[in-house]
């Protein structure tokens, strides 16, 4: 299972070339993400002009529907609690809990574009680092 952090989720919404490419490279794998980063979406859709606000909402809700949702429970928030005292420094309270529910989920890999979260993943969860090329 590969796990999509907020900014990967946003560029699919968006329709971005390098969101696609991750899509296609990833087959028949499970995608999934957490409760966190579906709030952040629908935090920005929101936020953003009222024009659209509802075809923004109805998009998210499409996504949501074609993810695996990975709750923030007791033993993601111990886990997320474990790599916080791990490397205090490393992450916010966001990226541990989004860390410790890919890691009782038994993600593989997650995609994300913030470099923070690398040093307070959990020793088998690999973060691939998303790049988001500019194309022409």
């Amino acid at each position: 299972m590969r796990g999509l952090d907020t900014p990967v989720l946003l560029d699919l919404l968006h329709g971005h070339p390098a969101a696609r490419r991750l899509l296609e490279e990833s087959g028949d794998e499970e995608l999934c993400t957490t409760e966190i980063n579906l709030f952040e979406l629908e935090a920005i859709a929101r936020a953003e002009r009222r024009h659209g606000r509802e075809r923004r909402l109805a998009a998210l809700d499409r996504l949501r529907h074609k993810l695996t949702v990975l709750p923030i429970d007791e033993r993601a928030a111990h886990v997320a609690a474990v790599l916080a005292s791990s490397h205090p420094r490393a992450g916010s309270t966001a990226d541990y809990l989004v860390l410790g529910a890919a890691e009782v989920a038994g993600v593989r890999e997650w995609v994300s574009d913030s470099i923070t979260v690398v040093p307070s993943a959990p020793a088998r969860l690999k973060v691939r680092q998303y790049v988001k090329r500019s194309h022409k």
